[in-house]
């Protein structure tokens, strides 16, 4: 019974301890759930949607109802009297300067326009947890990486010490190689160290504790793409549109400090002396209301907006050219990112071959130090610079998305 028991309890240890590599689309469920910008931007959206709807309200009647009691006290006589009274009453606009119409367009624009700033929020969330999810990536890859280059140093070093001691190599190239080895540990720990930053950076972004992080999918090339109709369903191309149809319908709106306001109003009362009171009264009115000149504001307002529309047409222009440019700048650099990462693969098995080779004229005394040390070294930065090709790859991918709205699914 009790090897039982301790034989559960070790189970238990064991599956506490078990760390699970989180990949990226895990990433991104956490995000969706937890990130304060995507929540943030969903309640702007909310808020419009009721703004619009409280838009509507302005071709609504609005209904209101009263009750009072008045209680009268003479003084000289002490005799006192009351009066009860309610009402009902009701008004409905008939015409209101194109206010409301103009009120009603307005908000449903931007309710457009809250929908694609949600979107373009989520495209750059999305970009900034790609962004630390391959920090934390490629930095675990580096650490990798960085121990067999360790190993490497120590081994080159072992190497030159015995050949030192030999009398085949001078006390220079000795320390030569003893320097590139406490470099190598140097960057070894420092990576060690990035890798604590970039995963609390990653955690902080989930509101979630990550140990490890793993990619599933390989490089992807990127779409063929008719970037002249991508431009069209971007959120900042339809977030620039929007605040130009805002600009627009507020010059339009404008013109109603130049209108009259029509108005029909009803009324129901009944008042008396006891309650409930009997004597009924009942009136409606239409009311015509028009100020000609209200100081001159609404002639400063109809300048002002037409300033504004001027405005947003040119910020417009300049919004649709830098999209266009970014859209064509970002995609030719995925594409660029692609090649030179395959560049640089072939650049390794090159510069690996040719170390193995070199090693061996090297130890056979067909290579002099300095011809091996070199090649050794480009070696070793053509394995560094593999691994920071790959994660430019992924960045430029993950960017590329982000411009016209998008994300790494």
């Amino acid at each position: 019974m009790k090897a039982f028991v301790f034989f559960v309890i070790l189970l238990a240890v064991a599956l506490c301890t078990n760390v699970f590599a989180l990949d990226w689309n895990e990433a991104l469920s956490i995000a969706e759930q937890n990130s304060h910008e995507l929540v943030s931007a969903q309640k702007e959206v909310e808020a419009s949607e009721w703004t619009y709807r409280k838009a509507i309200s302005a071709f609504l009647p609005q209904l209101s109802a009263g009750a009072s009691m008045t209680e009268s006290l003479t003084p000289t006589t002490s005799a006192s009297s009351r009066t009860y009274r309610y009402d009902l009453s009701a008004t409905q606009y008939l015409f209101k300067g194109m206010e409301g119409i103009y009120g009603i367009q307005s908000a449903s624009a931007n309710v457009e326009y809250q929908k694609a700033n949600q979107r373009s929020t989520q495209a750059s969330v999305f970009y900034d947890l790609r962004s630390a999810f391959l920090d934390v990536l490629y930095t675990q890859e580096e650490i990798n990486l960085l121990e067999k280059i360790l190993k490497q140093r120590k081994e080159n070093t072992s190497l030159i010490q015995l050949r030192y001691e030999s009398g085949k190599e001078d006390k220079g190239n000795l320390m030569t190689t003893q320097a590139d080895q406490a470099e190598a540990e140097y960057d070894l720990a420092s990576a060690r160290r990035n890798l604590k930053l970039a995963k609390l950076k990653l955690s902080q972004l989930l509101q979630a504790n990550v140990d490890k992080v793993e990619e599933k999918e390989g490089f992807k090339k990127p779409p063929a793409v008719d970037l002249d109709k991508l431009i069209d369903v971007t959120p900042s191309y339809v977030i620039a549109r929007k605040q130009l149809h805002l600009a627009e319908l507020s010059q339009k709106s404008s013109i109603s400090g130049f209108l009259p306001s029509l108005s029909l109003r009803g009324n129901y009362r009944k008042s008396g002396s006891d309650w409930p009171p009997e004597k009924e009264d009942t009136s409606w009115s239409l009311n015509l209301s028009y100020s000609f000149f209200p100081g001159g504001s609404n002639i400063a307002e109809r300048v002002i907006s037409g300033v504004e529309l001027d405005q947003a047409k040119e910020d417009f222009d300049r919004s649709v050219k830098d999209l266009r440019y970014s859209l064509e700048q970002t995609y030719e650099d995925y594409i660029d990112a692609l090649e030179a990462l395959e560049l640089t693969r072939i650049s390794l098995a090159a510069s690996r071959e040719r170390a193995k080779i070199t090693t061996a004229k090297y130890l056979n005394g067909l290579a002099l130090y300095d011809e091996w040390y070199r090649i050794e070294n480009n070696n070793i930065r053509a394995q560094t610079g593999l691994l920071n090709a790959q994660k430019g790859a992924l960045l430029a991918e993950a960017l590329w998305h982000k411009t016209y709205g998008g994300y790494v699914k």
